[in-house]
């Protein structure tokens, strides 16, 4: 068995542990609440313009609205109700983002081509193609697995389509976003700005483009953490293993073709 105490599994052959009857698992889902939490504390210090605030304190500016500092940096500031956040993929982490957008008074749009329109009904959102979400969306919500067809998803031709008000939130995969059209549309004022938990280079090196704007917020994929997932992390991984001991299939199995060849390279083990 090879088990993996986080959610992605990019590094492992998958199809390479299936033809030898190993099974693999991850941790599924154990940080749905943290991401859902961190993509809608992107996308509210984005709509407040919060770090930019804070660094013009930092640095003794302090005005009425009618100075000439303090005004330019609280234009574009726009609150959130009423506004429309698109989900890029629709599963356990947008699904527990919807209820705390639409408490924000959001409405929600999605593009999933895996997620049936009737599962997005019933999570009171609407689900539409992948043109008209950047087009309507005032907040562009990364979520989808990386794959081959995924990757640089959004670039140049897809920043032209969202609104020169729009920001783009990713707390899913960098690699879903082509960096260097996306540093050109925040350059240029294509697009407003964006919250970055992830990037297509980790960590970041510090001469990327992106660190030199002052509309771009960037975490350091932390969304995932809190004292709370960090025990799950450690902890279902073991469960796994124990599980497997026991003669029963790991919880997070990533690879359920395996069972055929697995039984017969290794039988069932008797529980302990």
């Amino acid at each position: 068995m090879i088990t993996t105490a986080k959610t992605g599994y990019g590094n492992i052959d998958i199809a390479a542990a299936t033809e030898a009857g190993i099974c693999v698992s991850r941790v599924p889902g154990a940080s749905a609440e943290e991401v859902s939490d961190h993509t809608m504390a992107l996308l509210l210090a984005c709509a407040r313009k919060l770090f930019k605030l804070d660094r013009a304190v930092r640095a003794g500016v302090w005005r009425s609205i009618h100075g000439p500092e303090m005004g330019e940096i609280w234009r574009g500031i726009t609150p959130v109700r009423g506004r429309t956040l698109g989900l890029i993929g629709f599963g356990l982490i947008p699904r527990a983002l919807v209820p705390k957008a639409k408490g924000f008074g959001m409405r929600v749009l999605a593009y999933d081509p895996y997620v049936s329109t009737a599962v997005m009904k019933m999570a009171g959102v609407e689900s539409v193609e992948l043109e008209h979400l950047l087009r309507e969306s005032d907040f562009v919500s990364l979520h989808a697995d990386l794959t081959a067809d995924s990757r640089h998803m959004l670039g140049a031709e897809q920043f032209q389509l969202m609104k020169p008000t729009s920001y783009l939130i990713n707390t899913g995969r960098g690699a879903l976003v082509d960096e260097a059209a996306l540093s050109q549309a925040l350059a240029t004022g294509i697009i407003a700005g964006a919250g970055l938990d992830v990037t297509e280079v980790e960590p970041l090196k510090l001469d990327n483009p992106l660190l030199k704007l002052d509309n771009v917020i960037v975490t350091g994929h932390s969304g995932h953490y809190s004292d709370v997932s960090a025990e799950t992390y450690r902890a279902r991984p073991v469960e796994d293993v124990s599980r497997i001991m026991a003669g029963k299939w790991p919880r997070g199995l990533i690879n359920p073709d395996v069972k055929e060849r697995y039984l017969v390279r290794w039988g069932k083990p008797q529980g302990r």
